[in-house]
């Protein structure tokens, strides 16, 4: 699969990721999302969980930000711990790219193991079990770690 092509904008997930987010921003419009990195950042953090639940599931350029906001928020926030074990089962968050091999659902995966919850690590675990044999070897060797029970990365 060649990673490096993005879906087309008519494709459903954008249609539906769109829709959501628009529902879910309460009445905040795409033309008012900030233009610098700094504003960007001050933008996401002022959101719900659900909001940036409905901005990761949507093909934006923002979903990136909206998964790191939540892994920031895992460790205080039931909420932002399920909403990062749903959205490492979604398959655009599986082949996002942060870089090189990792995926924006590693990045859900390993701040659910950040959080360092009894609930946040069962989570991880069972988000890792979904991924596939090739997945999961890169995956502890991105973490460094022999086995998933022994990685405690730190965000």
């Amino acid at each position: 699969m060649n990673y490096s092509v993005r879906p087309p904008a008519t494709s459903f997930s954008t249609r539906a990721g769109a829709f959501k987010m628009r529902r879910y921003l309460n009445g905040r419009s795409l033309s008012s999302v900030p233009t610098s990195s700094r504003a960007a950042e001050l933008w996401v953090r002022g959101m719900t969980v659900s909001q940036l639940k409905a901005l990761a599931w949507g093909c934006t350029p923002y979903r990136a930000r909206a998964v790191i906001e939540l892994a920031l928020r895992a460790r205080r926030e039931d909420a932002a711990v399920t909403a990062l074990g749903e959205l490492s089962l979604l398959p655009p968050l599986q082949e996002g790219r942060l870089f090189h091999l990792v995926t924006l659902s590693w990045a859900a995966i390993t701040a659910l193991l950040a959080a360092e919850t009894a609930r946040s690590r069962w989570l991880a675990y069972a988000r890792f079990a979904d991924l596939d044999l090739e997945d999961q070897q890169a995956l502890l060797l991105y973490l460094n770690a022999p086995t998933i029970e022994e990685a405690h990365p730190r965000l």
